[in-house]
C-alpha cells in the first residue's frame, strides 16, 4: 500500500468507527425490540391460554377462588380460574413439549427442526401472572415493528437528521463515504443462503425483469433524451443511472459519454433523489398493497436505482425480500458493463458513423474492466452452500449476524451521506426525464411481480 493510499485510509478510521459504533447502537435497539415482541406474543398465548383452557363456567351463586381474572363472567355465570401454573412448572411444561417435538424430528415426523421455546423471564412471568396484564415495553416492540422502526430505519433517518441539522464535521466525512461499500461483503455472504436451482428459477424471472424494464429503462431515456436534443453527456448518465444501479452506473459511463461535471451532477442529484424518496415511501407502499416478502424484494430489485437504497429497503421489509431483491440486484448490477457497451455504441460509434468517422471500441476489455467483482464471490457462496458446506448454523452465524454487522455500518453510511444540499443540484428537463422514467418503471414493475406472484420470486 503507497503513502498516498496509507494516509487516506488513515483519514477515514474516525469516520469508520462513528459508523460502527452507530450501527452496533441500531443493532441493539433491532435485539430490544424483537427480544420485546417475542415477549409480548409469549404473554399473549398465556393469557389466551388461562381464559379459554383454564377456567371453567359456574352459577352466579358459586364462590370464585381467588387469581387473576382472565376475562369478564357473562350474565348468569361466573368464571372459576385456577392460579396460572408457578415458573418452574411453566418452564418445565416448555421445556417437556420442545422435547417431544426433537423426537417426533428424529423420527422423521416433523420435516424442520423445532426451534427452541421462546420462555419468559421469571420476574416478567409473575408480573404477569400477578398483574394480567401484558408489560408496556412488550407492546412498545410491537408497534415499533410494526411501524417498521427497525435498525434499518434508525439508521438512515437518524443519520439523514443528523446530516441536515447539526451536520457532520470534516474529520468524519472520508469515513462515512468509506462505509457505504461495506455493504458488499454481506451481499456476498448472503450466497450462502442460495443453491444453484432456487438461483435459476428466480434468476430467470430477475433476468427478463431487468431485460424488460432495466435496460428498457436505459434504451427509453437515450431515446427521448436525443428528441428533446438534451446534450449526450447528461442523458448518457442518466440513462445508465436509471436503467441498472444508480450512481455506480452513472461513474461507469461518465468517462464513455464525455459528461461535464455539471451534468454529472445533475444526473446524480436525480438519482439520489429518486432513491431517496423510494426507500422511504416504497417500504410503507409495499405494506399498502398486500404485498408478500418475495414480490416486494422483486419490486425494490427493479425499482430502486442504488444497491445500498435498494438493499436498506428490501432489509427494512424482511430478510426473505432482501433473499429475492439481492438476486434481481447481482443480475442487473451483472448488465452494467453491457450498457456501458450499448452507451459506447449509441453515443460514439452510432454517431461516428453518422459523420463518416470510424469509432473502434475493445468489447472485452470494457467487460474486463467494469465487471464487479463482487459477484464472483457472491457465486462462490452459492456453490460452498450447494455443496453442503454450510450448516444451518453457518447460515445463522454470517447470514444473520455478520451480515447484519456489515449492513449496519453500511447503512450508517448512506444515512450519514443523504444531504439535502445534494438532492437539490438536481435539474432540468433532464431531471423530468429521469423521474419520469424511473417513475414509469416502479409502477409498471410492481403492477407486473404483483401479477406474477409470490411462488415465482420465493427463495426455497
Amino acid at each position: 500500500m503507497s503513502e498516498t493510499s496509507q494516509g487516506g485510509f488513515a483519514k477515514s478510521i474516525p469516520g469508520l468507527i462513528l459508523c460502527v459504533i452507530l450501527g452496533w447502537l441500531a443493532l441493539q435497539w433491532n435485539y430490544s425490540i424483537s427480544g420485546w415482541q417475542k415477549d409480548f406474543k409469549e404473554c399473549q398465548k398465556i393469557l389466551k391460554t388461562s381464559a379459554e383452557g383454564v377456567g371453567r363456567t359456574a352459577p352466579v351463586e358459586e364462590a370464585v377462588p381467588a387469581g387473576p381474572v382472565a376475562e369478564k363472567p357473562r350474565a348468569g355465570e361466573s368464571r372459576v380460574e385456577e392460579p396460572l401454573s408457578p415458573f418452574d412448572a411453566y418452564k418445565a411444561k416448555h421445556a417437556e413439549k420442545y422435547k417431544e417435538q426433537l423426537a417426533l424430528y428424529g423420527q422423521g415426523e416433523l420435516k424442520k427442526k423445532p426451534k427452541k421455546p421462546h420462555i419468559l423471564k421469571q420476574d416478567v412471568y409473575e408480573l404477569l401472572i400477578a398483574t394480567n396484564e401484558i408489560p408496556f415495553k412488550f407492546k412498545f416492540g410491537v408497534k415499533m415493528i410494526q411501524f417498521q422502526l427497525t435498525y434499518v430505519a434508525v439508521l438512515l433517518l437518524g443519520g439523514m437528521l443528523i446530516r441536515n441539522t447539526v451536520g457532520i464535521p470534516d474529520i468524519f466525512k472520508p469515513g462515512t463515504v468509506l462505509a457505504r461499500p461495506i455493504i458488499k461483503p454481506g451481499i456476498v455472504l448472503l450466497g450462502g443462503y442460495y443453491v444453484w436451482s432456487n438461483l435459476f428459477k428466480v434468476g430467470l424471472a430477475a433476468l427478463l425483469l431487468v431485460i424488460i424494464f432495466i435496460f428498457g429503462t436505459v434504451v427509453l431515456v437515450s431515446v427521448i433524451g436525443r428528441k428533446l436534443k438534451q446534450d449526450d453527456g447528461l442523458i448518457g448518465v442518466m440513462a445508465a443511472g436509471t436503467g441498472v444501479c444508480g450512481v455506480s452506473a452513472a461513474v461507469a459511463v461518465a468517462p464513455i459519454v464525455k459528461a461535464k461535471p455539471r451534468d454529472f451532477f445533475y444526473a446524480v442529484g436525480t438519482l439520489l433523489l429518486f432513491g431517496t424518496v423510494a426507500l422511504f415511501t416504497f417500504p410503507y407502499i409495499g405494506k399498502a398493497l398486500g404485498m408478500s416478502e418475495p414480490v416486494f424484494g422483486a419490486w425494490v430489485g427493479t425499482s430502486i436505482l442504488n444497491t445500498a437504497q435498494l438493499v436498506a429497503a428490501a432489509s427494512w421489509y424482511g430478510h426473505d425480500s432482501l433473499l429475492t431483491a439481492n438476486i434481481i440486484n447481482i443480475v442487473r448490477v451483472g448488465f452494467i458493463p453491457l450498457v456501458v457497451l450499448y452507451c459506447i455504441w449509441f453515443y460514439l460509434v452510432k454517431g461516428a458513423s453518422a459523420e463518416g468517422r470510424e469509432e473502434k471500441m475493445n468489447t472485452w476489455q470494457v467487460i474486463m474492466d467494469k465487471f464487479p467483482l463482487f459477484i464472483l464471490g457472491f457465486f462462490a457462496m452459492v456453490t460452498l452452500n450447494e455443496f453442503g458446506v454450510f450448516t444451518k448454523d453457518h447460515q445463522y452465524i454470517f447470514g444473520k449476524q455478520f451480515l447484519k454487522i456489515f449492513f449496519a455500518i453500511g447503512f450508517a453510511g448512506v444515512g450519514l451521506n443523504i444531504a439535502f444540499d445534494d438532492l437539490k443540484k438536481a435539474g432540468g428537463k433532464a431531471f423530468v426525464i429521469g423521474v419520469f422514467a424511473a417513475s414509469f418503471k416502479a409502477i409498471l414493475s410492481a403492477v407486473i411481480v404483483m401479477l406474477l406472484g409470490t411462488a415465482v420470486f420465493q427463495v426455497h
